[in-house]
């Protein structure tokens, strides 16, 4: 029996495949008996084999006489007729002895020549027995509560039975059971995954969960606001409510917030409460709130419903978000080693963005040209103090072979220790020189290329030469799922909007060929363009790695600007909330022991989140200890302890990693203390988990559909599992 789990994906997930059980005492009695005379019968067979393999040896025998005189006697050679016979005769012995090994596999040969008895100790008593420890064991050694973990934004019933199908064509399957309510929003359709399973002749048994009533409900759908804000500049805040079966009823909503990682009521600030009239069933209703912060720090915003009686989830009342009240402004450089239109386009925003403090370096300008620019550079920095004050580097196909060994490894200092965020951008004049390089010719090349998250091509590799820059025709990028989920990448406020959005932009027209993305690494998009695939896979385009304690993001081709044909502000916010992104470690740290990062603040339920630390003892050298001990705070209250082992080879010791499944809807949090540190050293940070508006549309049973489904397929449609056992 095999086990799967479906959701978003059009194929299930195998989860487990268990052995059949051990029979009761009477049936493994009775299939004794059965097993006795069916050996009775190989025996019977075996013996006639044995004849047969006699009269063949005869035969031969008489083909050996007959030899001698074949020379002095004419005609046919009987010779020749005693070989044939005795090919039949020894074909004919195989034959029988091979359908008397057939009639029962778990008899052993001794069994069947005779030199062993019948049902006595046999192998079939013992692998009985075997199979039912087989099967026990794997009971026990199945975490089914993380394994069946609901994970996407969608559910795809037709696709999985299709899958299903196709998977097993062939083999003899008694049916399949399918747990579900029934709410299908995404893949194949029920009717044509039906005319499958009925054209295979395999009945469905489906078994309705859930509940064939529409809840009355109101949530809290989100709450938006800007990651980061100064003090003393207003910002808004947007909240977004939902119910269902109370159209009409008054309720009254309440803000609050409170300092990150303060968990006690008392400190929470009222900021404003209203009153609002629910709507029709499923319509979002939008809060709009202004909000001056006076002080900086992390605070958490959550809006709150006062629900009615008859709500059907109070866990689902309450949402937050964190903002990050910062004193200063981000402080970025942009590398290039020429002055393409990425660069200029970049240059030009980030200078007339009031929260960015810019300095340029563009390799190939002589000296005394004028930028638009803070401050213009003409080297890298070759010590700490200065290096260490950037938050975020982008780096255009620089020249990185014009820097020395110092500097460069204060680059890679500064993203692995202090938690910068690098952003590389392929091109076609210096990427392809250093990029090629084998390992060990130049150390810097090496330390370069142990910072990107892909690995690249070696000089003399075969297909070195592909990749693309210039191509005739524009190919849009194809998002893998980390990339429609990213927020950083979104170009509208909403995730659907963002998504269409994406799909009107016509392209890039080339992209930098790398081999493969790093272990750990994110890839976000690929070139879409199917004659660029190799070994069926398209080339990557954006991809992002943690590399110690801080990020580093590629992109394939320096071609964004080509957003601007489409709206001239989603070249802007790309860059925008992607430099915010790389750099968020480093501007929102909170500890001089240590840094807390995590792949993405705001998931949907079922995802899986890997939550990194990068932790120094109290003399600020890397922390040597086996694990840390974290807390997990859910968002109804309850605290567990997490455990984060030390990462094995990582970038940067003093690493240490662990994965969380997030299963409830609100706001998770992390708190690590550092070993022998203060409270003002503690580390924390929120997980804003999400459901999607597919799964909660129809979220009662569809009887009617299952019913179907059952009834075509020859199978038969239960509700609930105590039905199927007959305890219901």
């Amino acid at each position: 029996m095999r086990i799967y789990r479906f959701d978003e994906t059009e194929q299930p997930t195998l989860v487990a495949s268990l052995p059949r059980r051990q029979r009761s005492s009477a049936t493994r009695s009775d299939s004794r008996e059965s097993s006795v005379a069916t050996g009775r019968q190989a025996r019977g067979l075996a013996a006639t084999a044995a004849v047969l393999g006699v009269l063949a040896l005869i035969a031969l025998a008489f083909s050996t006489r007959f030899r001698s005189r074949q020379e002095t006697t004419g005609g046919e050679p009987p010779a020749n007729w005693a070989r044939l016979v005795a090919t039949l005769f020894l074909l004919a012995g195989l034959v029988v002895f091979a359908v008397s090994t057939l009639l029962d596999p778990d008899l052993s040969l001794a069994q069947i020549v005779g030199l062993k008895e019948l049902g006595a100790g046999s192998e079939t008593t013992s692998k009985a027995g075997s199979t039912t420890n087989e099967a026990e064991s794997a009971e026990v050694n199945i975490d089914w509560k993380e394994s069946l973990v609901p994970r996407g934004s969608s559910t795809r019933i037709g696709d999985a039975l299709r899958a299903v199908l196709r998977r097993h064509r062939g083999e003899p399957l008694a049916g399949i059971v399918l747990l579900t309510d029934g709410a299908q929003n995404e893949g194949l359709g029920l009717a044509t995954a039906v005319g499958l399973a009925r054209d295979a002749e395999i009945p469905v048994y489906p078994i309705g969960i859930g509940s064939d009533a529409r809840p009355i409900n109101v949530r809290v759908v989100d709450v938006e606001a800007p990651q980061r804000v100064f003090p003393g500049d207003p910002f808004s805040l947007t909240a977004y409510v939902q119910a269902f079966g109370l159209e009409g009823r008054s309720i009254r909503v309440a803000l609050v917030s409170s300092a990150e990682g303060d968990a006690n009521a008392e400190n929470e600030i009222l900021e404003e409460e209203r009153r609002i009239t629910l709507e029709e069933d499923g319509k979002v209703i939008s809060l709009d709130f202004k909000l001056v912060p006076e002080e900086t720090g992390s605070r958490v915003y959550r809006l709150r419903v006062d629900a009615p009686a008859d709500d059907l989830n109070e866990e689902d009342n309450q949402q937050g978000t964190v903002v990050h009240v910062l004193e200063r402004r981000s402080r970025v450089l942009l590398l290039a080693g020429g002055p393409t239109r990425e660069y200029r386009f970049l240059r030009n925003q980030l200078y007339r963005d009031d929260e960015i403090e810019l300095d340029v370096l563009l390799q190939s300008a002589p000296e005394g040209v004028s930028q638009e620019a803070d401050r213009v550079l003409r080297d890298l920095p070759t010590t700490a103090d200065e290096f260490f004050e950037y938050d975020a580097i982008v780096a255009f196909d620089p020249d990185w072979l014009a820097f020395d060994m110092t500097q460069l490894s204060l680059l890679e200092r500064w993203v692995a220790e202090q938690a910068g965020g690098l952003v590389v951008v392929a091109g076609p004049i210096y990427t392809p020189g250093w990029s090629a390089l084998r390992r060990g010719r130049d150390r810097r090349a090496d330390l370069i290329k142990a910072l990107y998250p892909v690995e690249f091509y070696s000089q003399g590799a075969p297909t070195l030469s592909l990749g693309r820059f210039g191509g005739e025709n524009p190919w849009p990028l194809e998002f893998t799922r980390d990339g429609r989920q990213a927020e950083f990448l979104q170009l509208e406020d909403d995730a659907a909007a963002s998504e269409e959005a994406w799909g009107d932009f016509e392209g890039v027209f080339g992209y930098y060929a790398v081999r493969d993305p790093k272990p750990g690494a994110r890839v976000y998009a690929r070139f879409s363009d199917p004659e660029t695939a190799i070994d069926e896979e398209l080339p990557i385009y954006l991809a992002s790695h943690l590399y110690g304690a801080g990020r580093t993001f590629f992109q394939a081709s320096g071609e964004m600007w080509r957003l601007r044909a489409l709206e001239e502000e989603y070249y802007e916010r790309y860059y925008t909330k992607l430099i915010r992104w790389v750099s968020q470690g480093r501007l929102l740290r909170d500890s001089s022991r240590g840094v807390l990062l995590i792949e993405k603040d705001r998931v949907q339920i079922g995802d899986q989140v890997e939550v990194r630390a990068i932790l120094t003892d109290a003399q600020h050298q890397p922390l040597v200890r086996d694990s840390v001990e974290a807390v997990l705070v859910y968002p109804d209250g309850r605290r567990e302890p997490l455990e984060m082992p030390q990462v094995k080879n990582a970038t940067r010791d003093g690493t240490f990693a662990v994965a969380v499944t997030l299963l409830q809807e609100g706001d998770y949090q992390i708190e690590l203390m550092p070993p022998e540190a203060t409270e003002e050293d503690l580390l924390t940070k929120v997980i804003q988990v999400r459901s999607t508006d597919r799964e909660i549309a129809s979220p009662q049973r569809q009887d009617v559909a299952l019913g179907e489904l059952a009834e075509k397929t020859g199978g038969v449609y239960y509700i609930g599992t105590d039905t199927v056992d007959g305890s219901g």
